[in-house]
């Protein structure tokens, strides 16, 4: 496993783990692990792509349920 899959993955999970505990301070990680795994990577870029989207939703979610949005 070489550290641009491992970076995708670490956004990957930084993502699922922003729904349980802390999801504005893990959303934003996955946000940055994702935009960085995707830079370096030329192809596979699936999970990259998919902790963005999930560290995005998890922000959102954060600003949700502290009644900010």
């Amino acid at each position: 496993m070489d550290n641009n899959n491992s970076t995708s993955i670490a956004s990957l999970v930084c993502g699922i783990i922003s729904f349980f505990i802390l999801p504005f301070i893990f959303g934003i990680a996955s946000v940055i692990l994702g935009i960085i795994a995707i830079s370096r990577q030329e192809e596979k870029k699936t999970y990259g792509v998919i902790g963005i989207v999930l560290g995005i939703i998890g922000v959102l979610w954060a600003f949700y349920a502290t009644g900010m949005i």
